[in-house]
């Protein structure tokens, strides 16, 4: 399917157009204003750049987080939308399983993944995954997306994992602190993101109704009432 495929889960945003195997247009960017606009001009310039138009899309996919609050809800809700107007499905793609697949096609089928993402004063988002059938089929869950601070995620951990993601100082010092035996594993940025995206999607058969697609929280955030 011709599909696009929309990753708001941080600042950091990525927009790409994929045809099975093969990756026709890809930007990234780093945001500078409003999320929903910039995201917009992008994918009319991913459009644009493939000489595709916006009514030969086929499907959609979206990171659905964890992430930002705001960029999350800026890219499910475009893709929705997007999804909704040219009547085509939209998959929603973890973010943690989206960061640790790379490292897991092509290693040994026992090698295990540990995926981070730095969730700020929420703790540390993380999960686990080792091969299983990817990419023929989707990675293996060792342990579900869940939060915690530094210790609770070395000791709930994997032993001799590969990590990835947003690690930070506090991670890795107790990761050396604690003699689990871990390695951190290079940074994927020349890698075609949104083909990972688009492969996972079909590798779960997420394909479905736009309307179903929501953001993953792993914490609910916190609504502030305004008294007048």
């Amino acid at each position: 399917m011709l599909t696009l495929v929309i990753d708001s889960a941080s600042n950091l945003g990525t927009v790409g157009l994929v045809e099975g195997d093969r990756v026709l247009a890809e930007r990234r960017w780093a945001l500078t204003g409003t999320y929903s606009l910039e995201l917009l001009s992008t994918i009319e310039a991913v459009l644009t750049e493939a000489s595709v138009a916006r009514a030969a899309l086929e499907a959609v996919v979206v990171d659905v987080g964890p992430g930002g609050y705001g960029s999350l809800r800026a890219g499910v809700a475009t893709a929705q939308g997007l999804a909704l107007g040219l009547d085509i499905p939209l998959a929603g793609v973890a973010r943690l399983e989206l960061d640790a697949a790379p490292h897991l096609e092509g290693g040994p089928p026992a090698r295990t993944v540990v995926a981070v993402h730095d969730a700020g004063s929420s703790g540390l988002a993380w999960a686990a995954y080792e091969r299983g059938t990817w990419p023929d089929g989707p990675p293996r869950e060792v342990v579900s997306p869940r939060l915690g601070a530094p210790l609770e995620l070395v000791a709930g951990a994997p032993r001799e994992a590969l990590w990835c993601g947003e690690l930070t100082e506090a991670l890795r010092a107790a990761l050396d602190e604690s003699g689990v035996g871990w390695t951190e594993a290079p940074s994927p940025a020349n890698m075609p993101r949104t083909l990972d995206m688009s492969r996972l999607a079909h590798a779960h058969g997420a394909f479905g109704d736009p309307a179903a697609v929501d953001v993953f929280y792993l914490r609910p955030p916190a609504i502030t009432i305004r008294h007048e």
